[in-house]
């Protein structure tokens, strides 16, 4: 694995030049933003909505003359010395994600099977000497939801739709997605249903392939012989890429390292 030419990289994600009387518009499915660069400010707007997210992301440059500021969220960076450039990243989701079969999956004891799923991608937006993006958001519409037994014991995540589901097949096309492999063993003596599993998606890298496809390493959930589970970020890349071509985008936003960790099994299949 190398990291990032962006010489190489199709350039709708990198390091870009931004100087004065530029304006660029990104659309990554779902979310379109608009960037304008003049001798003092910034002037930036963004709106997510939903669309088709095998759609190819792009990149456009396009008058400043045309203001055209009608974006549901629009802000503005002032300096006495704006930046010329900016980093824009795609990463991994800020919350866990709540994926959901299409008919409930019934692991009988002692087996092992393997579901796929894409998650979407965020995108931050920085500058450099500024720790904290000026933007981070989803290049999709999603919803939030919380995932535990009760109003107190659980954590805020986010759902995917009903196109989003659980398979066990792993999808073609992405988009601005992360393909994860999630290989779940039932190592008790009873049914493990998995309608629902709890994706640990802010702990996960993020990977792009030559292909512009872009993955995580595998996550392997083991069902315990008690009413726990453990989770563990396995050394291998999921659906078996390790043999590709993977360029390093981002680390997790939350790293676990390769430490098992024991949960309760209502955390982690509800």
């Amino acid at each position: 694995m190398s990291q990032l030419d962006l010489k190489n990289e199709p350039k709708y994600w990198g390091v870009f030049d931004f100087r004065a009387e530029t304006r660029l518009q990104f659309k990554f499915g779902g979310l379109l933003m608009d960037l304008a660069c003049s001798d003092k400010d910034w002037l930036l707007q963004y709106e997510v909505k939903t669309s088709d997210t095998a759609e190819a992301p792009s990149v456009c440059r396009i008058s400043t003359e045309d203001v055209a500021w009608q974006l549901a969220n629009q802000q503005r960076l002032v300096s006495d010395k704006i930046p010329q450039q900016f980093s824009l990243y795609p990463t991994m989701p800020d919350r866990p994600i709540v994926c959901r079969a299409t008919t409930t999956v019934l692991l009988l004891p002692k087996e092992q099977i393997s579901l796929y799923v894409t998650v979407p991608l965020w995108l931050q937006l920085s500058i450099s000497d500024v720790k904290k993006p000026l933007l981070d958001v989803p290049t999709e519409c999603i919803s939030e939801t919380w995932f535990g037994l009760n109003s107190r014991e659980g954590v805020m995540s986010y759902a995917l739709r009903m196109s989003e589901q659980l398979d066990i097949k792993p999808s073609e096309k992405q988009g601005m997605r992360a393909a994860i492999e999630i290989s779940i063993k039932n190592e008790s003596n009873e049914i493990l249903s998995l309608d629902k599993v709890n994706v640990p998606a802010p702990n996960l890298a993020l990977y792009v392939d030559e292909a512009g496809q872009f993955c995580t390493h595998r996550i392997t959930m083991v069902r315990e012989q008690d009413e726990n589970a453990t989770l563990t970020i396995d050394n291998v890349m999921s659906h078996d890429l390790a043999n590709k071509d993977l360029t390093f985008v981002c680390g997790p936003r939350d790293d676990l390292g390769q430490h098992k960790i024991t949960k309760a099994l209502s955390t982690l299949f509800g």
